[in-house]
């Protein structure tokens, strides 16, 4: 059976304040900037250093670019490591009790790892005006079936019960009033029985125990920024065992070499801004037969590569879909690269999005 655990978990939320919760190191400009804290950056991945190979080439978008605006949207993904699926309650804060709100998303099964959904109406889920603090639910998903959120909650702080819910850091009421495509990941490891391997700390980080979980939340806006005639393309890291990693992308035509999309990316931030813009559709080639490779920062060392089938797999976006003008993000999620699949873990994947969904 499953125990019930409340941390206040890590949180990463792009520069914006988080209720009794540690900033992140991050270098971007997205909600503002916070200063580098070292709570939300422990895990077995690589640290920061020099920067990656140099068989790839960049191609940055380049110059002051102001990101267009645009109505509020929010996608939430599912990074939580050692879960298959989890449903969220969104609760108002401090006050909200949960009585006479459902879970989201509405369907039983939850939100599958690796997966995304956009909230819409965001007002039919998010509390509008208040700072929400949100819970995240794991274990037997069917145990909650016609449950609102204050009975889920009270089954949770049962003694052996058949789900785990935990409070992730409260996210600030201003956050929602922004004109941005706002993007939620819910990442780290929620314990529980049996969630405890000699790997433990490269598939959830360096923190964790099976008393000690490392659920955390990552807040970022994704860019709406585009070319006409490229790809837009961001990394989103929310793998909280990795702490620094490179991100690289080999297109399908041997004609065009790699391209580094983001370096010395440390958890919970996204890069570049403005998007990289170093490719046309054309040079992407087959979006199937595309690759995304995570490089230890320090010795230019490939952790791991994840091929753009899977993720395609993992998304709602479709490979015809990828064309120029359109903008996209991949989210890093998992246990850290190259750890070894078989255990309580989910492995190192990525989940692509549209960052204007």
């Amino acid at each position: 059976m499953l125990h019930r655990v409340r941390p206040i978990g890590w949180a990463c939320l792009a520069g914006i304040p988080l209720a009794a919760a540690a900033g992140c190191t991050q270098d971007h400009d997205l909600l503002g900037r916070d200063p580098p804290a070292a709570a939300s950056t422990s895990g077995a991945g690589a640290g920061s250093g020099a920067t990656s190979s140099s068989a790839a080439t960049s191609g940055a978008g380049g110059g002051d670019v102001v990101d267009p605006p645009g109505p509020t949207k929010l996608t939430v993904v599912n990074g939580v490591a050692d879960r298959d699926a989890v449903r969220f309650c969104f609760l108002a804060y401090p006050d909200g009790t949960g009585a006479g709100v459902d879970p989201w998303p509405g369907a039983g099964e939850g939100l599958a790892f690796a997966r995304a959904q956009v909230v819409e109406p965001l007002g039919a889920v998010i509390p509008e005006g208040a700072s929400v603090g949100p819970h995240v639910i794991a274990g037997d998903l069917g145990a909650i079936e016609g449950l609102d959120c204050a009975e889920i909650l009270a089954l949770a702080a049962e003694a052996s019960p058949p789900i785990v819910a935990v409070a992730l850091p409260v996210v600030p009421a201003s956050v929602f009033a922004e004109e941005k495509s706002l993007l939620l990941v819910a990442t780290g490891c929620l314990g529980g029985e049996g969630h405890t391997d000699a790997l433990e700390k490269q598939a959830c980080g360096d923190a964790y125990t099976i008393d000690t979980p490392t659920a955390g939340l990552v807040a970022v806006a994704m860019s709406r920024w585009t070319r006409f005639d490229r790809l837009g393309l961001q990394v989103a890291h929310a793998s909280a065992a990795t702490p620094v990693i490179d991100v690289h992308l080999t297109p399908d035509r041997s004609s065009v070499s790699g391209v580094i999309l983001a370096q010395e990316l440390s958890y919970g931030a996204i890069s570049p801004s403005p998007p990289f813009a170093g490719l046309a559709e054309a040079d992407l080639g087959a979006p199937e037969d595309v690759a995304v490779h995570a490089y230890d920062p320090v010795d230019a060392r490939k952790m791991a590569s994840v091929p753009m089938r899977e993720i395609l797999a993992n998304s709602d976006v479709e490979a015809s879909s990828i064309a120029n003008g359109r903008g996209f993000v991949l989210v890093a999620v998992g246990a850290a690269p190259g750890t070894e699949r078989g255990g309580f873990w989910q492995p190192h994947t990525y989940t692509l999005l549209q960052s204007d969904p």
